[in-house]
C-alpha cells in the first residue's frame, strides 16, 4: 500500500510526536508513506469563506501533485480530508470551474484531473489494512475506558465525505475508531453527545470562551461514564481537548485529567512501541498517571 502522505500544517509543527507515531505504525502495518511537496490544504474555514475559488485552487494543486505520481492521498487531519475531498468532488462535477482552476495552475505545470482518491488515516486502517491485521500486531492489552471523538470535519457533510456510504436517511455514522480500538482490546465507551463538536473551530476564529464551554460539555459527558482517556484522529481536536482541560482547570476550578491520544499513539502502545517514541512529552494533560496505573 502506497499513499501520498499529507501531514497537513498543524501536526508537523505542533505535534511531531503524532507524526512520528503515525510513521512507525504505518511501517509496521505495511503502509508506505510517500512524502511530497504539499502546501496547506487549505483549511475548510477562513479562506473558503472569503474567496472560494482561491481555496479550490490551493486544494487542487495538492491533488494535482498526487495525481502526477499516481498516488491516492492519506491525510491525518479531519480538516485536510474535508477540504481535499470537497475540492475533488466539486471540480469533478463542475467542468467550467475545473477549467478555471486549471488555468490558475497551468503556469506551475499542474493540472487537476480528478483521478485519485483522498482517504483519512482511519479509513486506511480500517478498510485497507483491516482490523484483523491490527489485531495480529497487538502485543499488549490495555483495558482503558476510551472516549472516542471523531470530530466534525471527518464526516460532515456526509454527502461530501462519505457519499457512497449514506444511510437511507442520507446520514453517515462513523465507527472506524471503535472497530480499530476494539481490535486492540481497548474499551471504547458510549457517552452522551458523542458526535458533538470539540469546539476548536469556534475557539480559533470567533469566541475562545464559548469554545471551551463546548469542550467542557463533552468532557462532562465523558466523566459521567468514567472515561479514562480520549482518542482523536485530528490534531485540532487533540489540541482542543488537551489544552482545553488545562484552561478549564485553571479558569473554572475543574479537575479534568483525561489524557488525550492521537489514534496512532494508542496503536503504538498496543503494538509494543517504546513510549518515548510516541510523543507523550508534547501533551499538556499528562499521560504518566494513566500508563503507570496500568489499565492493562
Amino acid at each position: 500500500m502506497r499513499y501520498a502522505f499529507f501531514p497537513g500544517c498543524m501536526m508537523p509543527v505542533k505535534y511531531p510526536g503524532h507524526e512520528s507515531a503515525t510513521r512507525i505504525i504505518a511501517e509496521m502495518l505495511g503502509i508506505e508513506l510517500v512524502d511530497m511537496p504539499f502546501s496547506c490544504c487549505s483549511a475548510p474555514t477562513l479562506l473558503r469563506l472569503v474567496h472560494y475559488e482561491s481555496w479550490l485552487a490551493l486544494a487542487a494543486r495538492n491533488l494535482a501533485l498526487a495525481e502526477q505520481e499516481g498516488l491516492n492521498i492519506l491525510t491525518v487531519c479531519n480538516g485536510c480530508a474535508n477540504t481535499l475531498k470537497e475540492a475533488a468532488l466539486v471540480l469533478r462535477n463542475d467542468p467550467a470551474l475545473k477549467k478555471k482552476v486549471n488555468e490558475v495552475l497551468k503556469p506551475w505545470g499542474k493540472e487537476f484531473t480528478g483521478e485519485i482518491e483522498v482517504k483519512h488515516l482511519l479509513d486506511v486502517l480500517r478498510d485497507d489494512v483491516g482490523v484483523e491485521a491490527i489485531r495480529s500486531k497487538t502485543e499488549k492489552t490495555f483495558s482503558f475506558r476510551i472516549g472516542i471523538h471523531y470530530g466534525c470535519h471527518l464526516f460532515r457533510p456526509p454527502r461530501i465525505m462519505y457519499p457512497d456510504r449514506l444511510s437511507p436517511s442520507k446520514h453517515f455514522l462513523p465507527t472506524q475508531m471503535d472497530e480499530i480500538l476494539d481490535a486492540t482490546g481497548m474499551n471504547p465507551v458510549q457517552y452522551n453527545r458523542r458526535l458533538l463538536c470539540c469546539g476548536s473551530g469556534l475557539g480559533t476564529k470567533v469566541d475562545l470562551d464559548a469554545a471551551n464551554q463546548i469542550t467542557r460539555e463533552k468532557l462532562s459527558h465523558m466523566a459521567d461514564k468514567d472515561v479514562q482517556a480520549i482518542c482523536v484522529g485530528c490534531p485540532s481536536c487533540f489540541e482542543q481537548f488537551d489544552r482545553g482541560q488545562v484552561i478549564l482547570n485553571r479558569k473554572e476550578n475543574c479537575d479534568y485529567k483525561m489524557p488525550v491520544f492521537y489514534i496512532t499513539q494508542l496503536l503504538g502502545l498496543a503494538f509494543g512501541v517504546p513510549e518515548e517514541k510516541l510523543g507523550f512529552d508534547q501533551h499538556r494533560t499528562k499521560v504518566t498517571a494513566l500508563l503507570d496505573g496500568g489499565g492493562r
